[in-house]
């Protein structure tokens, strides 16, 4: 029988009139008990659907009743989420759940055990079933391609099944078979190319913008319209900056030079004022995907964050981020992201635009300091580009006014003909110990 007990609470000076009186039982124990579910640290979709289970446990030899015991999982297709029973302080704690009934002012307390949630990579648990089924340890490699399979990409776990598919155990194999394969790659691998033609298609599959390889003159090198859609050229204004009004830019290297221009009233210069606006809205792209490690908010946002016309915004999209589909929570979500090497190409897209700018010999202190990162880092940017690295001559730092040591801190990139392109990467001569 359920115990019963009454309170009565005195009227509160903030409540008008007493309070009623309320009964409260202690309902007996259910088979089938509400639960509490405890999930710290861990954030689970909200569509995620859960399954109870139930366990009777044999008591211990001072008690006669059984234990229950309860669980609580539920996944996403790449995460198990388990829900148990665990100590608190190092004892276990009993909870309720009231139930009140406003019709006969009742309270029935309902035991409920407290679960606490632990997340699973259900990679991880398949590699471990084949483990224990197995009773060996898994080796590094295979640990990493479990994961792959998993969570690679497409393109990362094609290449595994195709690895699979080619892996042969040659312990079946007779000494006829093994000598028919081995003529048969000889000969089929007489016509690949050599180790200097892979540099070269290596460096054709670079993201640099086209080269004319047949240019006499370093500004027949590029076109600026495999850079600057014309569409985007178009929607760049210059207008206040032709007038010499609001000379003002956030990019240093962008501001000394629109002021330099400024100061010619011989011609227009419309061109390279509209390259080093596009230029500026290049530095703000790269630095906003750096501040979110690569991850980048809708387009929409990133227009509204950088001022930037739709049309640009749009060809930054295309060129330099990367489309990724999540299916999670019932519904399709487009997530865009600049990966390192797309974080290159922004590099080397701007390195051609600067060179134009600066008639093919740019001084790359200003840019260096815009985008925050290390000499080394823009220098390869410009020689992967065809540019060679120079530093300031005495009559240049001296016109200046320039010391010798800051002139030091002064780096040339000049892009001449014919034109250097750094060399393919070659195999390494393996290391003799000493």
């Amino acid at each position: 029988m359920p115990t019963e007990t009454k309170r009565k609470r005195e009227s509160s000076s903030k409540i008008n009139g007493p309070l009623p009186d309320y009964t409260i039982t202690v309902a007996p124990t259910s088979d089938y008990p509400p639960i509490l579910a405890s999930s710290h640290g861990i954030s689970m979709p909200p569509t995620t659907q859960f399954t109870p289970y139930a366990h009777t446990a044999n008591p211990p030899a001072k008690k006669s009743r059984k234990a229950e015991e309860f669980l609580l999982y539920g996944e996403t297709p790449r995460i198990g989420y388990e829900g148990r029973e665990m100590s608190e302080d190092g004892e276990y704690r009993r909870h309720y759940v009231g139930i009140f009934n406003p019709e006969t002012n009742g309270i029935e307390l309902h035991v409920a055990p407290k679960l606490h949630f632990s997340r699973m990579i259900k990679a991880h648990i398949k590699r471990d079933r084949l483990v224990d089924g197995k009773g060996v340890v898994m080796s590094n490699v295979d640990s990493r391609t479990a994961l792959g399979k998993e969570f690679g990409t497409k393109k990362s776990q094609k290449r595994l099944r195709e690895l699979e598919l080619n892996k042969i155990d040659v312990s079946d194999m007779g000494k006829d078979i093994t000598t028919s394969i081995v003529s048969q790659v000889e000969a089929n691998t007489k016509d690949m190319p050599t180790a200097t033609e892979l540099g070269n298609q290596i460096r054709e599959n670079k993201p640099i913008p086209k080269v004319n390889h047949d240019a006499k003159h370093p500004n027949e090198v590029y076109n600026l319209e495999d850079i600057i859609g014309s569409d985007e050229y178009n929607v760049i204004w210059v207008r206040e900056w032709e007038r010499g009004e609001e000379l003002r830019s956030k990019s240093s290297f962008v501001q000394s030079r629109i002021r330099k221009l400024s100061e010619d009233k011989n011609k227009k210069h419309t061109r390279p004022l509209k390259i080093l606006r596009y230029i500026s809205f290049m530095i703000d792209f790269y630095l906003f995907q750096q501040r979110g490690r690569g991850r980048l908010p809708a387009m929409d946002r990133v227009k509204k964050a950088l001022s930037i016309d739709h049309v640009i915004a749009e060809g930054f999209f295309r060129r330099f981020t990367e489309k990724t589909i999540s299916g999670e929570g019932g519904s399709d979500k487009e997530t865009y992201a600049v990966s390192p090497a797309l974080a290159n190409k922004i590099l080397y897209h701007m390195a051609v635009l600067c060179l134009m700018v600066d008639q093919y010999d740019v001084d790359i202190f200003e840019l260096k300091n815009d985008l925050g990162v290390q000499p080394k880092e823009l220098t390869l940017a410009f020689k992967e580009v065809g540019c060679s690295i120079r530093e300031l001559t005495k009559p240049q730092y001296t016109a200046m006014k320039m010391t010798k040591a800051e002139a030091a801190q002064h780096k040339r990139a000049v892009l001449k003909i014919p034109l250097e392109f750094p060399k393919p990467p070659t195999r390494r001569a393996k290391a003799t110990g000493r």
